[in-house]
């Protein structure tokens, strides 16, 4: 017979003192809670019981073999879908299914190069700048956050969209930057008020959400005018049909969904970058050895997707800093949608439930010495000697992210550009980079990193 409760911290007023630590620091909250109770805590939120699941085989319970038994929390499915309405990242059930089968053919892997060819362009573009903006001055520092999300911007733009985004992206970024935090903010708060309301913030969010509708359908309509494939990830949701079901797209469907891969691929990407820059710059011996590889690899042309197989210390480097820094730091609050034994646990239905890569991917009994950079984790032989769900930066399950491929892919030809021309470097008074939490994790406060043209060429 399971048993009924996890330990876990008092709930004292249905949990009210764990909200306010959780809202002033998530990060340190739930690493706390692993330490203080154990790999499954019990704690609640207002009338729930919200269960947290640390070890990797109940993660796996979780994620994989009993997720049938969990939907997305409704609060913060309304929350997201202000924004992507019901797109693969909000819907369940049979809508969800349905979606998926329409939305994969955009990431076939006979694609991808295409997409590379645009995600290594649009970062020669941002070598060119820094390599005129140290000729004209003898430095060029940048705040990289602000930076990787024009970037990873104008790469997804031109990979769903095929548009140049350039002369819009000073107004879309700080609208999507503005999103990622005020739904960070409404997801951990105790009362969410309705947008309708006459206030600032809700004008600000409406202001920001108009920003990427107007884009969003200018695109549609100019694209079933023209009724062609552009080889862009707009085309095959346009073009996609539902062999099983019948019937294509609407073109409601295919805003929800087109705006759902642009918000969250600029915003998870481009925090994964920002990342991927700030340990080029701390550890240069492993920004050396990235380069010695790539000029064995592609020398001096331009890497390309088939390079990437042989570029395996890159890949290394990215996913040690996935696993410090993930851009999601956990997967969504899930509800228990039917009674559900996880890790010897009766969760009633209606529970809440979380995963959080943060911590998992942090605990010394899988990573030896877990603060430490060491991309030798990923190393084969070291892989194999983990619990499968040890490491899960995109989730895991039916639900793990759609775009795993292809946001891997933008993240290794970024990197390999970047330093097939310069060098990082964290700027004078930059200290170590403290994480904090919107929808993808970010360096708190911004990063200034210096970028020099190599010194032999």
């Amino acid at each position: 017979m399971p048993q009924r409760l996890p330990p876990g911290p008092s709930d004292w007023f249905f949990g009210l003192g764990q909200i306010r630590q959780m809202q002033a620091d998530p990060l340190g909250y739930f690493q706390h809670l692993q330490r203080a109770y154990g790999d499954i805590v019990c704690t609640r939120i207002g009338p729930y019981r919200d269960y947290v699941f640390y070890h990797p085989d109940q993660v796996r319970e979780f994620l994989v073999t009993k997720n049938k038994s969990f939907h997305k929390m409704t609060r913060i499915r309304n929350i997201i879908a202000r924004l992507t309405g019901n797109g693969l990242i909000t819907s369940e059930g049979d809508t969800w299914l349905r979606q998926r089968r329409l939305v994969q053919p955009a990431f076939h892997p006979n694609r991808f190069d295409h997409y590379a060819a645009i995600a290594v362009t649009c970062s020669q573009g941002f070598v060119e700048y820094c390599r005129n903006q140290h000729r004209a001055t003898g430095v060029c520092e940048i705040e990289i956050s602000r930076a990787m999300i024009d970037l990873t911007m104008e790469i997804i733009a031109q990979m769903l969209f095929d548009i140049d985004l350039s002369a819009e992206t000073a107004e879309i970024a700080p609208a999507l930057a503005y999103l990622s935090e005020v739904m960070m903010q409404e997801m951990s708060s105790l009362v969410i008020l309705p947008d309708w309301l006459p206030l600032k913030k809700h004008r600000k969010k409406r202001w920001a959400i108009g920003m990427l509708d107007d884009m969003v359908w200018r695109c549609i309509r100019q694209r079933r005018a023209a009724g062609e494939d552009r080889g862009d990830l707009l085309s095959m949701l346009l073009l996609a049909v539902d062999e099983e079901a019948g019937g294509n797209m609407t073109d409601e469907q295919a805003r929800d969904e087109a705006i759902s891969l642009f918000s969250a691929g600029t915003d998870t990407t481009a925090a994964g970058l920002t990342w991927v820059c700030y340990v080029l710059a701390r550890y240069p011996d492993v920004t050396d050895r990235i380069i010695q590889e790539g000029r064995t690899v592609h020398a001096d042309r331009a890497p390309t997707a088939n390079d990437l197989p042989r570029l395996r210390y890159l890949e290394m480097v990215i996913r040690e800093t996935l696993r410090l820094f993930p851009p999601a730091i956990g997967v969504f609050t899930r509800q228990a949608i039917a009674d559900v034994e996880i890790g010897g646990y009766l969760l009633r239905k209606g529970s809440l439930a979380h995963a959080f890569s943060f911590v998992t991917q942090r605990d010394p009994r899988w990573f030896p010495d877990p603060e430490r950079f060491d991309p030798e984790r990923f190393a084969q032989e070291r892989e194999d000697q983990r619990p499968p769900f040890a490491y899960f930066p995109f989730g895991g399950g039916p639900r793990l992210c759609i775009a795993q491929p292809l946001a891997m892919m933008v993240m290794m030809l970024v990197a390999a550009t970047l330093l097939q021309q310069l060098r990082p470097r964290l700027s004078p008074g930059q200290g170590e980079a403290e994480p904090q939490t919107h929808m993808g994790l970010r360096p708190r406060g911004g990063l200034r990193l210096q970028w020099a043209p190599h010194e032999d060429g």
